[in-house]
């Protein structure tokens, strides 16, 4: 009997192991279609061809101060991060933090290293850092939420990047994570040879959010005292050193849902620690908790995908101004590079059709980004018709603000369609009007009768700067076509994105098409 008793539970949790090692290796496919793409390797994609970012509920979580105050998400989140949120609170509410004790690929990947630990230290495992202390440094990750959500909603962008361990992880070879994100990631491999998922316990951001629901979610794992031997054996087991055995309901915040120390896994006294409502007393099993966790979540991607919400694209959408007259308006100075003149007019309710007509531009689908090739060496020093001049351009026919930049000029063919609007009225238009330029006055850029020859391609990483494909011989017109003009040519590539709220993956992939010139 105690054999059979024993396989059922080994049976138990197997259920549980499958689904981590799906999820990782789901997680692990969708980044390498990503990073595999940029290098000209199509793969089938997944998930609506989602990126790392498009697919962590954290981003979510983040964006949510902006999406109410500014109705923007922070620059790279995506829709689909929204809806993974969603669906990550709805399963907290529900059944606790299961994103984590189940689904989380970085938290699978610390067991599997805390695997290698038991072998190697047995017993002292998980028991390096006394009670005390511990109970102490359990709470440093609501630090470092408080911190993230902070920074995130004043930068408007993903601060946590550059230091997190899970992004460096699944990103390490791309060149594009931070000497911090690899840095965090060793230390988090080394301690869990010692400490049994130390990042979720001590770190994690997400983690400490959902943890905060084991307060109140719907099934709790609940001990009855009358069948309860007092063997320990639920504590010994918890991989977050959770006291269960002196719990009537565990409310930790720290407890993850994994389920090991139920009577399906640790306990040997049958219906004694489980998983259930509190009344009636109805279990559920780990099984049934995998699945339907599983269910609600790719349900939820299936139902937001038919409604329109799902959307692995970063988001178009300008911040929105503060305050003052026009507080609650989308705001020009917001308009981006990586902006189609069909995301400008729907942001702004400027016909797109009058925005290609007025820039010269071939078709509203372009990016606006594509101005500075169009009018590369076709304008007086020191001028610049760019992203800016578009942002003028809303600003005169919207008349919300914008301060333009030193040097920002509108072609005259933007000029007469905003006299031609009646849109001239501005007590700035006439000097904005007269230093507009005719593009098709001005004389063609000259290629010196330089007969190019192809070279080779170089490897574009996270640090690689304007100035190294020059060097490399790309044609500057081209780069910026595709990436935008950078205030300098020594600025990395991916700083530069950034900064235009595109992501580095987007550009990189694109510069991999043009042939370098010798």
């Amino acid at each position: 009997m105690k054999k059979r008793n024993t396989l059922r539970k080994k049976k138990d949790q197997t259920w549980r192991s499958r689904i981590q090692i799906g999820f990782f290796i789901l997680v692990a496919y969708i980044t390498a279609v990503n990073g595999l793409e940029e290098m000209g390797v199509v793969l089938p994609s997944f998930l609506g061809g989602a990126s790392l970012h498009a697919i962590c509920p954290f981003g979510g979580v983040v964006s949510f101060w902006n999406l109410v105050t500014l109705g923007t998400l922070v620059k790279k989140i995506h829709e689909s991060a929204v809806v993974l949120a969603v669906l990550g609170l709805f399963l907290a509410i529900l059944f606790g933090p299961v994103i984590c004790g189940w689904i989380c690929p970085f938290g699978t990947f610390q067991e599997w290293i805390g695997k290698l630990g038991r072998k190697i230290f047995k017993k002292k495992y998980n028991h390096f850092i006394n009670t005390r202390l511990d109970s102490i440094l359990r709470y440093t990750r609501y630090l470092v939420l408080i911190w993230v959500s902070y920074m995130t909603f004043v930068s408007g962008t993903l601060i946590f990047q550059d230091y997190d361990p899970y992004y460096a992880l699944f990103n390490f070879w791309t060149g594009e994570v931070a000497l911090s994100g690899f840095l965090l990631l060793g230390l988090v491999m080394l301690l869990s040879l010692l400490v049994e998922r130390p990042f979720c316990k001590y770190a994690c951001p997400y983690g400490a959010f959902l943890g905060i629901f084991n307060l109140f979610r719907v099934f709790k794992i609940r001990r009855t005292e009358a069948t309860c031997i007092s063997c320990n054996a639920c504590s010994r087991t918890c991989p977050m050193n959770i006291d269960v055995a002196t719990d009537h309901v565990v409310r930790d915040h720290q407890c993850i849902s994994c389920m090991k120390c139920t009577s399906e896994t640790a306990c040997p006294v049958g219906d004694t620690v489980d998983f259930s409502l509190a009344k009636p007393k109805k279990r559920i099993s780990t099984r049934t908790l995998g699945i339907v966790s599983v269910v609600i979540l790719f349900g939820g991607i299936g139902i937001s995908s038919l409604i329109g919400l799902w959307n692995v694209e970063s988001t178009k959408q300008p911040a929105l101004i503060k305050d003052g007259e026009f507080a609650g308006l989308p705001s020009p100075s917001d308009i981006r590079g990586s902006y189609s003149w069909d995301d400008v007019s729907k942001a702004f309710d400027v016909p797109s059709s009058l925005m290609v007509e007025a820039f010269g531009a071939s078709s509203a689908a372009d990016k606006v980004n594509l101005l500075e090739a169009l009018y590369l060496g076709k304008i007086p020093e020191g001028g610049e018709v760019g992203t800016d001049s578009v942002r003028l351009f809303v600003s005169l026919y919207t008349g919300l603000p914008h301060i333009p930049e030193e040097g920002t000029i509108l072609p005259e063919s933007a000029v007469q369609v905003l006299r031609r609007e009646g849109k001239d009225t501005s007590l700035v238009f006439e000097e904005v009007a007269s230093r507009a330029v005719s593009l098709g006055d001005l004389p063609a850029v000259s290629d010196q009768g330089v007969t190019p020859t192809a070279s080779t391609p170089i490897s574009i990483t996270g640090k690689t700067t304007f100035q190294e494909l020059l060097d490399a011989g790309y044609l500057l017109q081209d780069v910026e076509a595709i990436a935008g003009k950078p205030k300098s040519l020594s600025m990395a590539i991916k700083d530069f994105a950034t900064e235009q709220g595109v992501e580095f993956s987007e550009i990189k992939a694109k510069l991999a098409e043009l042939v370098p010139l010798q």
